[in-house]
């Protein structure tokens, strides 16, 4: 995992290269610079074969990370970086993140998210961070993306954990209940959010955790939104507990 860790310090190093990452990320998304650097977000370099001199190519291109030694999807569409890692704090791949509009994203029929190759349904984002806190608050808040974590750990919620486009699978649900005998879902509260919490509700609600679902008060439609208007107090206050089966 050395060949990892260093093109996570290439990309967050690569960053301050970016005007237009450090703008998103700073003045659209409310994020310091301590929070950037905390999670190693980086910008992934626009030259995919400088990569190769310090990254082996082997490892680039079995994670799909490089297509060939000059051209990657990361370089060309996603170049926002997030690095993955386990619970004990070791790169397993990363996520890039395109800037595109809505509008030049679906011109082109790209997703807003690629992801190099690691096992999702094994991974939960900011465990390595937020473990301690789920076990001493004795309650872990499970949110849909990487800002949605953020911005939870922004606000002081540091028992947070994100499944970041995948679903939430019987191998997150075992590895939460290592640290923790309640779950606390806070997903999207569109269409495709209160579709996942009720599979998630008919497929876990009965494995011997206290199972809570959560949904953000109009306007919001997920915590992050929330948040970038709200406090952590007013979290506690004013979202409400849904049973989804009733939705």
């Amino acid at each position: 995992m050395n060949d990892l860790n260093t093109l996570v310090d290439i990309c967050g190093s690569n960053l301050l290269n970016s005007e237009e990452c450090l703008q998103y990320l700073c003045e659209e998304r409310g994020l310091s610079k301590d929070i950037i650097e905390k999670y190693n977000i980086g910008f992934f370099p626009q030259n995919a074969s400088k990569i190769t001199e310090y990254v082996s190519e082997e490892l680039l291109t079995r994670l799909s990370i490089i297509d060939s030694p000059r051209r990657s999807q990361f370089s060309d569409y996603f170049s926002l970086v997030f690095p993955i890692y386990s619970e004990y704090g070791d790169v397993v791949g990363i996520s890039g993140r395109t800037l595109m509009s809505e509008d030049d994203r679906r011109a082109i029929g790209i997703p807003k998210y690629k992801n190099s190759s690691y096992k999702k349904a094994n991974i939960l984002y900011g465990l390595n961070e937020s473990k301690e806190h789920i076990l001493n608050s004795g309650n872990a808040y499970v949110v849909e993306g990487y800002f949605d974590h953020i911005s939870m750990y922004k606000a002081g919620i540091n028992n947070s954990v994100a499944i970041c486009g995948t679903a939430f699978s019987q191998k997150h649900f075992v590895k939460l209940a290592r640290y923790t005998d309640k779950i606390t879902f806070i997903l999207d509260s569109d269409e495709a959010g209160r579709l996942s919490a009720k599979r998630i509700y008919s497929k876990f609600i009965n494995r011997g955790l206290k199972l809570r679902f959560l949904e953000a008060p109009y306007p919001y439609k997920d915590i992050d939104e929330y948040l970038n208007d709200k406090t952590k107090e007013d979290f506690y206050k004013e979202f409400r507990q849904i049973i989804p089966e009733q939705w």
